[in-house]
């Protein structure tokens, strides 16, 4: 049960890493160039989430964000959209991180799981955890903005803090559940 649990959270992260991957490899002057990352991603983001949702894997409310992300810029390049392809430039990273905070709100609003993703009975602890994963999601989009360009304090450690963060309040919640 544990390694199908494992393999579907690598399948739920293949969308972003095609993405990066593909983008490595493309001139990046040439903002015309960005659609094949960006439909990749896309691609991989919508398979991913079908199979998940036919497998009634509960999806990562942060992969969703991400998700979506790849699906609005492949939208705006094919659509030639070229004000929200100016947008996701300067934005960079923190687009993502933005699209993850706007799914935090909806989820935490809409959703019995919350933000945090987990179905509880204390609905009071979905809550604060969410509102607790949404406060760094916040904080990680600000630090991405502010050092935007910065490919280590941009990118990589306002993910690996927002991801790492979500493991350990899930873990917490779920082992709260338990006991």
């Amino acid at each position: 049960m544990k390694k199908t649990l494992f393999l579907f959270a690598i399948m739920e992260a293949l969308p972003l890493s095609v993405f990066l991957i593909y983008a490595t490899s493309i001139d990046k002057s040439n903002f015309l160039n960005w659609l094949g990352p960006y439909l990749a991603g896309s691609i991989v983001a919508v398979v991913t989430t079908a199979v998940l949702i036919m497998k009634k894997v509960p999806l990562n409310r942060l992969f969703i964000g991400i998700n979506i992300y790849f699906l609005t810029g492949c939208y705006g390049l094919l659509a030639n959209k070229v004000w929200l392809n100016q947008l996701y430039a300067r934005m960079q990273a923190s687009g993502m991180l933005a699209w993850i905070i706007i799914v935090g709100v909806v989820s935490l609003l809409l959703s019995p799981a919350g933000f945090i993703g987990i179905k509880s009975s204390n609905r009071k602890k979905i809550i604060a955890f969410s509102l607790y994963l949404l406060l760094i999601a916040q904080l990680a989009y600000l630090v991405s903005l502010y050092f935007k360009g910065n490919k280590i304090l941009s990118e990589f450690v306002p993910f690996i803090v927002l991801f790492a963060t979500q493991g350990l309040l899930k873990s917490k919640l779920l082992k709260n559940e338990q006991s």
